[in-house]
């Protein structure tokens, strides 16, 4: 892997090569896994990143929303990272591939329906477990978990007609010192990337440059931090810059295109969904052990999973609901020895305060290493509260969208305008989760929850659920562009060469956490380019053109 960083020398941001076969623009998950993936072929491939190698405040700052819908999180660097790695920064590590519903046309969720299927996705989805550091690439998240993982399934076990298991699992990067870090895509990029890719950090795209006719992609323009402007030329773009910049540079892209490239029917920016996640409901504490290893984690060769339960498809369909799953919140006591063990392992103990949690809490340890060691479980935390999280799909509403402000970033690019929604159907969904896990757990002898007053009243999600870092559907993928922006290769419409790459694409939420689905689609892309690209002729060099 090459390396240019263009903030490296004050008002030295001259980019050394103007011209490339595949430009990937972000370097997230969606992006390193297509650089990875074209790795150590003919193709000349630049992946630009505007961030550094580390965090800097000034890329930070160019992450700023105007929001005008529904409360979104506050910090946006908890749910957007510009830097080398992207999101995988901030990320909790949880993986999981879509339920076959998800991809189905169901007449009770409007504009929902994918191009493709989960058998589609299947050999991609096995080739996440390199990019991700998982056991498994799929197969694994539902009763099938109990065989591969050895063990017995439970009995009795819920009613699969109601509430069906499912298993989520976290990525482990075994190159870090911690066994159980997640993959931070960022980290040891120079060992997993091929010596005919290029990275560039210190690049913010801003436009993408399409030919007089607007059919095809020739180009695109960035800005460097001290405000210079600079083209790179390439067959291929590939924008792979999250759900809400991914809308923003298309929108921006505005030379050929008024109303922004790949938006002749208005579809670029719209259908907005997240997912909605919170308490619906609450445990006791006491008595509440044999709830918690069901539900808790689960150790299998050396990779956790988190036990949990979904709405079964029969459910979904008699009742009209959307896909939502649940899952056991933890919160955990100031004094819970398992995280002074980890700062103290660590090097950044909290000291004396983390010596006498371990000491008073020693039983603890103990009950958790036999777990750990014997029963193959997580270990168990010393807990303020147990609740009932839940997680829910949204409804593709193309009113949810984002466009353009008036206000510009300090680079001059036009602001995200976002105005993220709410379906009254995710409400009814989340409640009805609650209500069922409430009347299904007694039945196979484990406590029933204490519902949510929102819950109990029937009342609409609250304002506190704010989006969880899954912006989704702002490029969705459609076989009509009246109906979406890519098609099922996830080139977009009446642009060729020009791709996008990402949970932007995904015509809807599921209920599960995006990298996995991200992942596997960007290792189908890079299948893809491979076999139409490949033996293109090469780009004709260009003038390299810049500005103050």
């Amino acid at each position: 892997m090459s390396f240019i960083e263009l903030n490296a020398i004050p008002g030295e941001t001259v980019l050394a090569l103007s011209h490339c076969d595949i430009c990937i623009v972000g370097s997230g998950p969606a992006g390193t896994t297509l650089a990875q993936e074209l790795s150590n072929t003919n193709l000349r491939v630049t992946l630009l990143e505007s961030g550094g190698i580390v965090r800097d405040p000034q890329a930070d700052a160019l992450d700023e929303i105007d929001n005008v819908g529904r409360p979104r999180a506050s910090d946006q660097w908890s749910v957007r990272n510009r830097v080398v790695g992207g999101s995988s920064h901030t990320w909790g590590g949880r993986c999981g591939p879509f339920d076959p519903i998800d991809y189905e046309a169901r007449p009770w969720v409007a504009y929902s329906g994918w191009p493709i299927n989960g058998a589609d996705l299947e050999p991609y989805l096995a080739r996440t477990t390199t990019h991700l550091g998982l056991a498994f690439g799929n197969g694994y998240n539902d009763e099938r978990f109990w065989s591969i993982a050895g063990r017995k399934r439970p009995t009795p076990d819920l009613d699969p007609d109601v509430l069906m298991p499912f298993f989520w699992q976290f990525s482990r990067d075994a190159e870090e010192a911690y066994p159980y870090e997640y993959m931070r895509f960022g980290r040891h990029l120079a060992k997993r990337i091929g010596p005919n890719v290029t990275l560039v950090t210190g690049a913010t795209v801003q436009s993408v440059q399409v030919s007089e006719s607007g059919g095809a992609v020739r180009s695109v323009r960035f800005a460097t931090a001290d405000g210079s402007r600079a083209v790179l030329t390439a067959s291929v773009v590939v924008l792979c810059c999250g759900g809400i910049e991914n809308a923003r540079t298309l929108l921006n892209s505005s030379e050929t295109k008024p109303h922004g490239v790949g938006n002749d029917h208005d579809q670029v920016g719209r259908y907005l969904m997240d997912h909605l996640r919170g308490s619906v409901a609450t445990f006791s504490l006491a008595g509440s052990d044999a709830l918690q290893r069901r539900f808790g984690r689960y150790n299998v060769s050396r990779h956790f999973f988190r036990a949990g339960f979904r709405l079964s498809p029969d459910i979904q369909r008699r009742e009209e609901l959307l896909n939502c799953a649940g899952w056991l919140g933890e919160v955990l006591a100031p004094d819970d020895p398992w995280d002074a063990l980890r700062r103290m392992a660590g090097r950044a103990p909290k000291l004396p305060q983390d010596i006498f949690s371990i000491i008073a809490n020693s039983n603890l340890l103990v009950r958790g290493l036999k777990d750990f060691l014997s029963a193959k479980n997580g270990v168990p935390r010393k807990l303020t509260e147990l609740n009932l999280q839940c997680m829910c799909e949204q409804v593709p509403n193309p009113d949810s969208r984002v466009t353009l402000s008036e206000r510009r970033d300090r680079l001059g690019m036009r602001l995200p305008r976002v105005d993220w929604r709410s379906h009254s159907d995710e409400s009814r969904t989340m409640r009805r989760t609650a209500e069922l896990a409430a009347r299904e757990l007694p039945k196979v002898g484990l406590p029933a929850p204490k519902l949510e007053e929102w819950v109990k009243d029937g009342a609409e999600i609250p304002s506190t659920f704010v989006d969880v870092a899954h912006p989704t559907g702002t490029t969705r993928m459609s076989e009509d562009p009246h109906r979406g922006v890519v098609d099922a290769n996830c080139e977009v419409h009446g642009v060729s060469g020009l791709f996008v790459l990402g949970s932007s694409i995904f015509p809807t939420a599921g209920h599960c956490n995006p990298t996995q689905m991200i992942v596997a689609l960007a290792v189908r892309l890079a299948d893809h380019i491979k076999m139409e690209h490949q033996y293109r002729e090469p780009v004709p060099v260009t003038a390299h053109a810049r500005s103050a």
